[in-house]
């Protein structure tokens, strides 16, 4: 019993920290990657370097749900496959352990993170999306000329904006705006120039020499008003709306809001609603699918070298293709309750049929189908 317990440490420690250091890996490059969107935002629209460290802080959570069913899976192979190599599970078969016992530290290590991506689903997800939101919600709601890019077509909100030249006292030379925060009674503003003031309560646009254009929705003919000045306000209307009482989108609720939502909301909602309730309930599920499937693919049958390969790029795939199957199955909204329960099912099946694999009953099954060959 004592030296099962060795054992299970030493391979369970070797699990951890390769598991740990693939994730942190592959975090660190999509979080990379992901902050190469937002760079823009410091190097030309102002905004401080604390706040745009702030908001990559707040899309970890995310990532690390996306990456640590991934960092299992490629663990496990990794080191089992390494163990393998080196002849140590190929002696401790021989001293008679068990499937099971080899593969106890994978399960362990498997169910550990799966609590672990939990906590994440259930309570730091929609809480670092809903801080994301409230960020990116106060910078629209700034002016938007602090945020314009001049020689460039800049989208906030529904507000777009285009300045042909900026001169040294922040004023736009040639400036285009398009306002759709009417609905279908959008209006286009051109002018030669607008100056910029006020810019402490929000800011407003004395635009010079342009014109404003609005479509009559009666006539369906535009109508064209020039103008010498002419004063808008340029803070987003909309995302000071938002911002009093703003809608909670589908990422930012807790699961008791997603299945059981206070507003009035339209069928298609709540199937959206739904079906991300259910996608947090099951992707901790996949570290514990994947941490089985990879363990199983490695030590049951027979060691055999030139088999390893094809045993690994098996587990891959099948991971690959249980994953995509489940995220088909909840976005299929045409037949919700059969598509959520199939999800559940292809998890829950996959989980079943690795832990009796791993049973003293299917042993002699595994033998005969792998057949008696030499490793």
């Amino acid at each position: 019993m004592r030296v099962m317990k060795q054992l299970t440490r030493y391979i369970f420690g070797q699990l951890f920290f390769t598991v740990l250091a693939v994730t942190l890996i592959l975090t660190c490059i999509m979080w990379l990657v992901q902050s190469l969107r937002y760079i823009d935002f410091i190097a030309n629209k102002g905004v401080p370097l604390l706040l745009f460290f702030e908001m990559i802080l707040y899309l970890l959570p995310n990532l690390v749900v996306i990456v640590v069913p991934i960092a299992i899976l490629i663990g496990i192979l990794f080191i089992y496959n390494k163990l393998i190599t080196d002849h140590e599970l190929v002696v401790m078969q021989a001293s008679g352990v068990g499937y099971w016992q080899l593969a106890k530290p994978a399960i362990l290590l498997s169910i550990l993170f799966t609590f672990i991506i939990y906590l994440f689903t259930l309570y730091l997800l929609p809480l670092s999306f809903r801080k994301y939101r409230d960020i990116s919600v106060s910078l629209r709601e700034k002016s938007l000329t602090s945020l314009v890019q001049a020689g460039q077509f800049n989208t906030f909100g529904k507000y777009t904006i285009y300045a042909h030249s900026q001169d040294s006292q922040g004023n736009f030379l040639g400036i285009l705006i398009y306002d759709g925060s009417q609905g279908e009674k959008s209006t286009t503003f051109m002018a030669e120039k607008g100056i910029v003031f006020n810019r402490e309560e929000g800011g407003r646009l004395l635009l010079i020499n342009g014109n404003r254009q609005e479509k009559d929705l009666k006539t369906a003919k535009p109508s064209v008003l020039y103008f010498d000045r002419y004063t808008i306000e340029t803070k987003d209307k909309s995302a000071s709306d938002e911002k009093g009482g703003r809608f909670l989108r589908a990422y930012e609720r807790y699961i008791g809001d997603l299945l059981n939502p206070q507003e009035d909301l339209s069928h298609s909602t709540r199937l959206e609603f739904i079906a991300a309730a259910h996608q947090r309930l099951i992707s901790p599920l996949y570290a514990l699918a994947f941490g089985l499937l990879s363990v199983c693919a490695m030590i049951l049958g027979h060691f055999n070298r030139r088999g390893r390969p094809g045993k690994i790029l098996m587990a891959c795939i099948i991971a690959s293709l249980i994953e995509v199957s489940t995220m088909i199955f909840l976005h299929t909204l045409k037949y919700p309750n059969l598509m959520v329960s199939l999800a559940y099912g292809l998890l829950i099946m996959t989980i079943s049929v690795c832990f009796f694999l791993l049973t003293p009953w299917a042993k002699g099954l595994i033998n005969v189908s792998w057949g008696k060959k030499h490793p």
